[in-house]
């Protein structure tokens, strides 16, 4: 009954001090809010890297060029067709080009190949003569399927010491839909003879993706390493611990976003120590001087404490679900996520999971009791009538 008692005195309190309690839930919502949203933003692109690579192909297969990955001729992709276990093998040329002085990532494919983790259309595959494109760059070069396309092919010759740089017109044959994923919102998807002769490498592939059967990752890597000892090759597992330790390589940020939280909470510990403080040794004075303990009076402010926790967590929660999934995490979205401005041309993925609202109400927790525990300690334990002055 005497802790019920406390928490109704300590509700009492917090609906005395609105401005006080106030300030201290923006502070603390300030504060919360951008963790939130880059655990969200964070897991969101976790989750559709995991489904490209879980998705993707078995064996990723390059020349070694210094050590890293190098083009590949196409025509080793009818040999390893031959090795026992393999069930498809897709030559790919991926690289940039820059369009309307847009930054944009061409890939080229074979036939009717099309990336699993696009799963929207619009149109038909690519021919030859005949491009898919994104939804984001569509709207930026007001095009459509059936519009043409100019893309430069190659430079054919120096005209008075400028590049002369010939262009060839592709048909729109399709547009990814807006919901695809992030990958594909400015992405050029041509026939791979067309990309081969745009980036002036006839013949040639960035990689060979091939697809084994389950349990030939093994032999068929090893066959491959017989076939050409300058293979490179890289398994699915491979690729998975590649984007694992890309995304734990993104701690710099979240310790840049600590660096920002600490800096943001210290209006919040100091409105919570400072602000009303001569009143708040009053009260605790004439709380000590009615036979109140010390330990009493803590406990009434440990459950205030929760109580501004309990009202920040949730405000933060949704005003950061507002900023990632209505706004379109607008300024955050490119920590996380490379070659975007700002405002990002594709719908942000997030994932906003409940171990990031528990971590915040803790956080609030926290931070709150770090300014009034300490405080109202060194106020409740010197004499009544010296803390009523």
């Amino acid at each position: 009954m005497k802790h019920l008692n406390l928490l109704y005195i300590a509700i009492r309190n917090g609906a005395r001090h609105k401005l006080r309690n106030i300030v201290v839930i923006l502070c603390i919502v300030a504060v919360v809010t951008p963790f939130i949203s880059a655990i969200a933003i964070l897991e969101g692109v976790k989750a559709q890297s995991r489904v490209s690579v879980s998705e993707g192909a078995d064996i990723y297969l390059t020349m070694d060029m210094f050590g890293r990955n190098g083009i590949i001729p196409i025509q080793i992709a009818d040999e390893i067709k031959k090795i026992d276990g393999v069930i498809r093998v897709a030559p790919r040329i991926i690289g940039r080009i820059y369009i309307s002085g847009k930054l944009s990532t061409v890939l080229g494919i074979t036939g009717d190949e099309k990336p699993s983790s696009v799963n929207f259309i619009r149109g038909s595959l690519p021919k030859d003569g005949e491009v898919v494109i994104g939804r984001k760059l569509a709207d930026y070069l007001k095009l459509d399927v059936g519009k043409e396309l100019s893309l430069g092919v190659r430079i054919a010759a120096i005209i008075d010491h400028d590049p002369f740089i010939m262009r060839k017109m592709y048909r729109v044959s399709g547009v990814f839909d807006s919901q695809s994923g992030i990958w594909a919102s400015n992405l050029v998807m041509m026939n791979i003879d067309e990309a081969a002769s745009m980036f002036e490498m006839e013949d040639f592939a960035t990689d060979i993706a091939v697809y084994v059967r389950p349990g030939y990752e093994v032999s068929v890597s090893e066959s491959l390493q017989k076939m050409n000892s300058f293979f490179r090759i890289q398994t699915k597992g491979l690729v998975k611990t590649y984007v694992e330790k890309g995304f734990n390589a993104k701690g710099g940020i979240f310790a840049m976003l600590y660096m920002l939280a600490f800096a943001l909470a210290i209006p919040a510990i100091l409105v919570t120590s400072g602000f009303g403080l001569s009143e708040r040794r009053k009260e605790i004075g004439v709380l000590k001087a009615t036979g109140w303990h010390t330990h009493e009076v803590l406990e009434m402010i440990f459950f205030e404490s929760i109580m501004l926790a309990l009202i920040s967590a949730p405000c933060a929660f949704i005003i950061s679900f507002a900023w990632v999934k209505v706004l379109n995490a607008p300024f955050i979205a490119q920590l996380f996520i490379s070659g975007i401005q700002s405002m990002a041309p594709f719908q942000v993925p997030a994932v906003f999971m409940p171990l990031p609202f528990v971590l915040s109400f803790f956080f609030a927790l926290v931070l709150t009791m770090v300014g009034s525990i300490y405080s109202t300690w060194r106020a409740a334990i010197v004499p009544p009538a010296e803390a009523l002055k």
